[in-house]
């Protein structure tokens, strides 16, 4: 239980026979999840941890999919209207996926669009996907797009970064630029090109998703105090000397996070983790200034989602009340 007000930004829920799949696939890439909780099981083990409000998130990772998971999230945050903040999901590749956005976002009034680029093996800028952004932007939505290279394995890194590099987000971003858009994992590996553009794009936010030390523990290293904090700061564009595996370059990131306080936002990945579910709230608290970590660990999701102290029921109730009787 922790005592710090927390919105986790980055919770998995998917229905019961995806999210074994899912955990098996990880066991076999990647590593074994520790918390092999389905969806409201995951959503209880937060709640009695301390957790007041999480964003719930799905993808469809290929066609046919989508609105059998929206259809799920919906009723999913009907039964936790007080703590579910629900994201859709499309797949642009289905006929019906500019009627399924409208859907998601104007009938089902979901918290915006999820979209893994990797896994739609889509860049950004792929024309494809403008009518997803636009429509996202125009509602003052928000879109959480997995755009960075590095995933759970990186057997096939130069495959992913066909579709997931700084210039063809940067693209994308110049035709929405109003676009409110989370970029998970604090666009790892390409940070510092993804931090740069905080100055053109004032709704660009970060997630800090296995960038405060759980990749690390994921791969089986043990995490040292480094206080104090060796800090640098980097030119321009310039693309850190990221230690490898993608450990976190915390002294890159914490003097920016100082700079720009309410443009990053506490996200776990859980329940898809290896490690304690608290490993990186206890990071953030030991590295960031008192007022940053609150900023960060829920004060920043708070103001991008415009809750205030009954708006997430009323967020959630709204998505239940729209599918009524639907079946996932």
């Amino acid at each position: 239980m922790t005592a710090q007000s927390i919105f986790d930004v980055r919770v998995h829920l998917l229905p019961d026979v995806i999210s074994k799949l899912v955990w098996k696939n990880y066991e076999r890439d990647a590593w074994k999840v520790r918390y092999a909780l389905l969806a409201d099981q995951a959503i209880e083990f937060l709640k009695e941890h301390g957790i007041e409000r999480m964003a719930g998130i799905c993808y469809a990772g290929q066609p046919g999919m989508a609105s059998y998971l929206n259809d799920f999230m919906a009723q999913l945050s009907q039964r936790h209207a007080a703590t579910l903040v629900p994201f859709g999901t499309v797949h642009p590749r289905d006929r019906d996926c500019a009627k399924e956005t409208l859907r998601v976002l104007d009938d089902l009034r979901f918290a915006g669009i999820k979209l893994h680029c990797h896994l739609l093996k889509m860049a950004p800028d792929d024309a494809t996907l403008a009518p997803i952004f636009e429509a996202v932007a125009d509602r003052d939505k928000v879109l959480n797009l997995h755009s960075g290279a590095v995933a759970k394995s990186n057997a096939a890194l130069d495959e992913i970064r066909q579709f997931c590099n700084i210039d063809a987000f940067r693209r994308a971003m110049r035709r929405t630029p109003q676009l409110k858009i989370i970029v998970p994992h604090i666009g790892y590996d390409e940070v510092q090109p993804y931090l740069d553009l905080m100055d053109e794009f004032p709704n660009l936010y970060f997630d800090t998703a296995m960038a405060f030390g759980g990749h690390r523990v994921a791969t089986g290293e043990a995490l040292p105090d480094v206080r104090p904090l060796q800090e640098r700061r980097y030119a321009r564009d310039a693309r850190p000397p990221l230690p490898f595996p993608w450990k976190p370059a915390l002294e890159q990131l914490v003097p920016q996070m100082r700079d720009y306080p309410n443009r990053f936002l506490y996200g776990s990945d859980f329940p898809h983790i290896p490690y304690d579910w608290d490993l990186e709230i206890k990071e953030i608290e030991r590295y960031l200034p008192d007022d940053v970590a609150s900023k960060v660990l829920s004060e920043n999701a708070n103001a991008l989602f415009s809750l205030d102290e009954g708006a997430s029921r009323n967020l959630s109730s709204s998505a239940a009340a729209n599918t009524m009787g639907a079946t996932p």
